[in-house]
C-alpha cells in the first residue's frame, strides 16, 4: 500500500519552509498591498459592528466590498495574486449590495428590522456563495486561496485536494450554522423573547465557531496534513492517486524516492 515515506515527509517540510522564504522576497509593494487587501476585505463586516446608523452602516459597507472587489482585481493584474475575482468579495458585494438597496428603498424606521438579521443575510451569503461555487463552477472555497502559495503540479497533490475538499466543506458548514444561530437569535429579538445575555451568549457562540474555523484551516489541520500521522493516513486512503501523482511529478520533491 502506497504511504509516504520519511524523505518524502521532509521534503515536504522543507518546501513549505522554502514557499515561506519566498513569500517573504516578494517586492514590498505586494506585501503591503495584499495585507491592506484583506484588512478591506473584512472591513464590510467591521462597519457593520462599529457604525449605528443603519443605512450609512449598510452604504460604507456596500462601498469597501466594491473597493475590495476593484483592488482585488488591479492586484490579480499586478500578478499579485493568481485568481480574481474571489468567492469572498462577491459574496460580500451581493449581500451589502442588496441590504443597501433595501435600506433605501422601505422606510427608515424599518431598516432597524434588517440589521436585526444581518448576520444572517452575511454568513448565510457565505455559505450560499460556496455552495453555489462548488456546485455549478467545481470552484472550492479553498482553491482560492491555496493558489498563490503552491504550484499548479502541487494543488493536484493528494494531500493538498484533501485538505481543500475538507477544509471547504467545513466552511459551508460553519457558515450555515452560524446563519442558523444568527437567525435564531434575530427571531427572539423581534419576538420579545430575546434578553440581553442570552443575545450575546449567541453571539458569543457564532463567532467562536468562526475563531475555531479558521484556527482549524490556518493552523491545525495543515499542521496534521504534514505529520507523520497524517502522510500516512494520505497514502492509505489514496494510493492509487498517491502513485499517479508520483509517476507524473518524478522530480519532484514531494514524489517517492
Amino acid at each position: 500500500m502506497s504511504e509516504f515515506t520519511a524523505s518524502a515527509h521532509e521534503a515536504l517540510l522543507e518546501e513549505g519552509v522554502a514557499k515561506q522564504k519566498t513569500a517573504e522576497k516578494k517586492p514590498m509593494s505586494h506585501q503591503i498591498f495584499s495585507s491592506f487587501l484583506t484588512c478591506l476585505g473584512w472591513s464590510p463586516l467591521v462597519l457593520s459592528l462599529a457604525v449605528k446608523n443603519p443605512r450609512a452602516m449598510l452604504t460604507g459597507a456596500a462601498g469597501a466590498a466594491l473597493s475590495s472587489f476593484c483592488l482585488s482585481g488591479i492586484f490579480y493584474k499586478m500578478g499579485g495574486t493568481k485568481v480574481w475575482p474571489k468567492i469572498m468579495d462577491i459574496s460580500f458585494l451581493s449581500t451589502f449590495g442588496i441590504l443597501t438597496i433595501l435600506a433605501w428603498t422601505f422606510p427608515v424606521d424599518s431598516v432597524g428590522n434588517i440589521l436585526l438579521f444581518l448576520d444572517v443575510f452575511v454568513f448565510g451569503g457565505f455559505a450560499l456563495t460556496i455552495g453555489a461555487a462548488w456546485a455549478c463552477f467545481k470552484l472550492r472555497f479553498m482553491d482560492q486561496l491555496m493558489l498563490d502559495y503552491v504550484s499548479d503540479e502541487e494543488l493536484s497533490h493528494p494531500s493538498i485536494q484533501h485538505l481543500i475538499v475538507r477544509t471547504t466543506q467545513m466552511f459551508l458548514v460553519g457558515f450555515t450554522l452560524m446563519a442558523v444561530i444568527a437567525a435564531v437569535n434575530g427571531s427572539l429579538s423581534v419576538t420579545g423573547n430575546n434578553t440581553s445575555t442570552l443575545r450575546i451568549v449567541l453571539m458569543v457562540v457564532q463567532y467562536s465557531i468562526l475563531g475555531i474555523m479558521m484556527t482549524i484551516a490556518q493552523w491545525l489541520y495543515p499542521e496534521y496534513m504534514v505529520s507523520e500521522k497524517g502522510m500516512k493516513m494520505i497514502g492509505d486512503k489514496y494510493p492509487d492517486e498517491c502513485d499517479a501523482w508520483n509517476a507524473a511529478n518524478p522530480d519532484h520533491e514531494w514524489a517517492k524516492e
